[in-house]
């Protein structure tokens, strides 16, 4: 049987290879050019959940909760081809640039909304009122669903934290629940009503499809638009230059976030073979964490880019061709324009209305999630008394 071709086992000088971490029991791959190469190769599976389970998950909490073990394996990020391709399709379909642009209106009048709540809630916090309520209400419009902002935010982040610390065990239960009112929710929706329901394992698979894009779209997308407003406040350049609605300079500030603080730390694979990468030996089955930040897995959100990093934040120069924050090949994230448009409408209207807002004293509050990178509170003060109910049209 022909084996496909490993990966190169020599990398450009200075490259890292990959570093066993004892403590997680997985490779890790910190090196952008070797992270590439393995998010873009078949000899790294995507069905790292089931690894995972079988590596932090005490037996008999995989035995208490294999309806939550079994709904997490159904998301297609943890198929490969040809099954990947056939599931990503019809998402991909759906999300399609075109679609995406026909959203802007309606996302410019959800931002809007909330820079009201935010203007009326005491004290101004971003997280709550603008990063959480525009990326709940975005994709509760996108999926069809009617709950609120802080309803999804609570199942997102419960799962994100279940699936960042497994070996937790209340976070297991917390998961079983928030997955139980997921899928109430969604067998009510509009949007999965499009997709296969002919059988119970149809039903299973649209269910767990449309969990994992109201997921994808709420919990990196509000850390998103909260680091993009911290990072603009945090500079007063940036922030003139966005204030004064400079060319370039919005979508250069978003892609500087996304390089500095990008949602997800890292991303698993799982190897498919034994192979030989930079003198490592990796064997089948182990987990492999490739690191999206080009660094450990623990950086610090708040400790300064290297020199150069993300390059120039208001004018753009020296942005990286490319960076991996939405993965790279084959999994590259569907939602990734919708998340940039959210982010840029946000920083547009945000400094139309508040051009005078700056941070509050010991404004950043991060989450204690150590892959899914977000703040908790972030604390502004808006810099007048007296808000108008509306910010000019774009």
């Amino acid at each position: 049987m022909n084996r496909t071709p490993a990966l190169s086992p020599s990398l450009p000088e200075g490259s890292r290879a990959p570093e066993w971490d004892e403590g997680l029991d997985c490779w890790v791959v910190a090196d952008p050019r070797l992270a590439r190469q393995v998010l873009n190769h078949p000899g790294f599976a995507s069905g790292t959940f089931e690894r995972s389970f079988q590596l932090y998950m005490p037996e008999a909490a995989r035995e208490e909760y294999r309806e939550l073990t079994a709904f997490l394996r159904l998301w297609f990020v943890q198929a490969d081809a040809p099954e990947h391709t056939a599931l990503r399709r019809p998402v991909q379909r759906m999300m399609s640039a075109s679609y995406v642009r026909s959203l802007a209106p309606r996302i410019e009048e959800i931002v809007d909304e909330s820079l009201d709540g935010l203007a009326s809630a005491r004290p101004h916090d971003v997280v709550p009122a603008v990063a959480d309520a525009i990326s709940g209400r975005v994709m509760a419009h996108v999926v069809g669903v009617e709950e609120e902002p802080a309803v999804l935010h609570r199942w997102s982040r419960t799962l994100s934290l279940f699936i960042g610390a497994m070996y937790r065990r209340d976070y297991a239960k917390e998961a079983h629940h928030a997955m139980t009112e997921m899928a109430g929710a969604l067998s009510r929706a509009s949007a999965p009503a499009g997709f296969p329901r002919d059988t119970p394992e149809d039903r299973a698979r649209t269910t767990a499809t449309w969990a994992m894009n109201l997921f994808g779209g709420l919990e990196t997308t509000a850390s998103l638009l909260g680091s993009t407003v911290l990072t603009a406040l945090g500079d007063r350049a940036v922030w003139d230059g966005i204030r004064e609605e400079r060319e370039g300079a919005v979508e250069a500030l978003v892609e500087t976030v996304l390089v500095r603080r990008p949602p997800l730390r890292h991303l698993g694979r799982v190897v498919a073979y034994d192979q030989e990468v930079a003198g490592a030996r990796l064997k089948e089955g182990d987990l492999v964490l490739v690191s999206l930040t080009g660094h450990g897995l623990l950086a610090d959100p708040d400790a300064d880019p290297e020199p150069g990093a993300g390059g120039c934040p208001a004018t753009g120069a020296g942005q990286p061709e490319q960076h991996l924050v939405f993965g790279h090949g084959p999994h590259y994230c569907v939602g990734a324009p919708l998340a940039r448009l959210e982010a840029a409408l946000l920083l547009r209207r945000f400094a139309r209305r508040f051009p005078d807002a700056r941070l509050a004293p010991d404004a950043a509050v991060w989450g204690p999630n150590l892959s899914y990178v977000g703040l908790d509170h972030l604390y502004v003060d808006l810099g007048l008394e007296d808000t108008p109910s509306r910010s000019g049209g774009v």
